[in-house]
């Protein structure tokens, strides 16, 4: 699910007091000498290779490693396998891209580097919660530049979904906001009020036997947006799926009312205002 209030969340000041200090992280690389062509007891002296520093350091947009690795743990395990949380690394302005930028987990006795593909997705390691503890997220970016977009995505396609799916994942999403929050801090998690299918033109129905025959409810749309726009390369761009329609998981329709969506439609959630 395409979540802004997710990103609001995983940067807001009063889980920021939680990080840790992070320190700097050396890569060394080397410079080879260059020998006369005539040797000299100069020349046959080990050569002394010149050190090339990149700092890596903390980011306000990022939280605490140990936060990270315990809302994905949870995700693998109160999910039940139904959602995915992934990652983006974003210019905090869009006019001011993000260069080579890199992201590793460190930690006094490891350091793993994180590989960030070209649209900046990037995939976050497990790792056990002692290790956890101690490891940290560093990023080569002057504080500041980046942010960090969560993602929750549900891992159905549209051909599967029927009313029993679309109300076990309403029933996942409670449990994810009230099994990984304390009470004090679910405020800052939006409610999940259904799940949206977006296509390339309206035109969705549940279908389902009953008596002998199939029975087929067409589906309300939402009101469109009035510029849909979605971020591609740091660009806007006409939205592909402008059209979208939810499900609440409340409605009355038998568990066995299948969702026929049309081609290359896409589904996330809907998320409270």
């Amino acid at each position: 699910m395409k979540i802004s209030q997710f990103e609001s969340f995983i940067t807001t000041p009063a889980l920021r007091k939680l990080a840790l200090a992070l320190g700097s992280m050396v890569l060394l690389s080397t410079q080879a000498i260059a020998q006369d062509a005539a040797p000299s007891p100069a020349a046959s002296a080990p050569a002394q290779l010149e050190t090339v520093t990149v700092q890596m350091q903390k980011d306000p947009a990022v939280l605490p490693y140990a936060m990270l690795n315990r809302v994905l743990t949870q995700l693998q395990t109160v999910g039940e396998g139904l959602v995915r949380l992934d990652f983006k690394l974003l210019p905090k302005d869009d006019q001011k891209p993000l260069i080579n930028p890199k992201l590793a987990l460190s930690s006094e006795d490891r350091y793993i580097p994180i590989p960030v593909a070209a649209d900046g997705a990037f995939v976050l390691p497990l790792l056990p919660q002692a290790q956890a503890k101690e490891a940290e997220v560093a990023s080569n970016q002057p504080k500041g530049t980046m942010r960090i977009q969560g993602l929750l995505e549900i891992n159905a396609k549209p051909e599967e979904v029927d009313m029993k799916l679309v109300r076990r994942i309403m029933r996942v999403g409670h449990s994810l906001r009230t099994e990984m929050l304390p009470f004090y801090l679910r405020w800052l998690m939006p409610q999940i009020e259904g799940l949206k299918i977006c296509s390339p033109q309206a035109g969705w129905q549940l279908e389902w036997p009953e008596g002998g025959q199939t029975l087929a409810l067409p589906l309300e749309a939402l009101p469109p947006s009035k510029s849909p726009v979605v971020k591609k390369n740091g660009k806007n761009e006409p939205d592909p799926r402008p059209f979208c329609t939810v499900l609440s998981g409340q409605e009355r329709w038998p568990d066995s009312a299948k969702l026929v969506a049309p081609a290359n439609s896409k589904l996330s959630v809907q998320l409270s205002r």
